[in-house]
């Protein structure tokens, strides 16, 4: 199952430094503090992700512990702008280019395509309903807020699959996923906020 690889290659990627979006679509209303009624967890979920994919920006938070820790937090403004912060200072990828700046000298740097994708959609767009297994967690805080907890796993992947939790206004708020790399273990942990704040503007270098 695709899930969260740009997370590795996007710290392989600070390690070496040193489409059109449509108006969100929104959950069935809830009232403040409280959590839309239980559906199907597998419909809960995909209907997250693809809510998630039509937002217009965002706030994220990275942290991968493993081998060693990588913690960093990224912007998105659609449609293909991405602010990610590094020791270095703020660093952009706009579209398929990476402006790499470093001691006040910008040089562009092209990256593969979508390589930051998956920030948008945690989950494959095409991915069916019969492809996942979801077990409903029960409820739990995110940040202070309410939210709630699945499991999501790939028919024919790993078993330990991934967490995820949705708030309220049914967006995902956080993912977690263990996993291996170079037969090491990690922990990504990502946390979403910001939804759709007209606040957050990624200009050019």
């Amino acid at each position: 199952m695709r899930l969260l690889p740009a997370a590795i290659l996007l710290s392989a990627l600070l390690s070496g430094c040193g489409g059109s979006a449509d108006p969100a679509a929104t959950a069935p209303p809830a009232a403040p503090g409280t959590l839309p009624v239980a559906v199907d967890p597998v419909q809960a979920v995909l209907g997250a992700s693809q809510r998630f994919g039509q937002l217009r920006s965002f706030h994220a938070t990275l942290r991968m512990q493993g081998p060693r820790t990588v913690e960093t937090t990224m912007d998105f403004v659609a449609p293909d702008r991405y602010r990610l912060q590094t020791d270095d200072g703020p660093q952009l990828i706009i579209g398929d280019t990476f402006f790499l700046q470093r001691a006040g000298e910008v040089r562009q740097v092209p990256v593969p395509p979508g390589l930051l994708a998956q920030w948008r959609n945690p989950l494959p767009p095409d991915l069916a309903p019969a492809q996942l297994q979801v077990e409903d967690l029960g409820s739990e805080t995110v940040g202070g807020q309410p939210a709630h907890k699945y499991r999501v796993r790939h028919v024919s992947a790993a078993p330990d699959g991934m967490l995820y939790w949705i708030n309220a206004q049914g967006l995902p708020v956080q993912i977690e996923r263990d996993g291996q790399t170079h037969g090491q273990t990690y922990r990504i942990t990502l946390r979403y906020a910001r939804f759709n704040d007209p606040t957050l503007r990624i200009a050019l270098p």
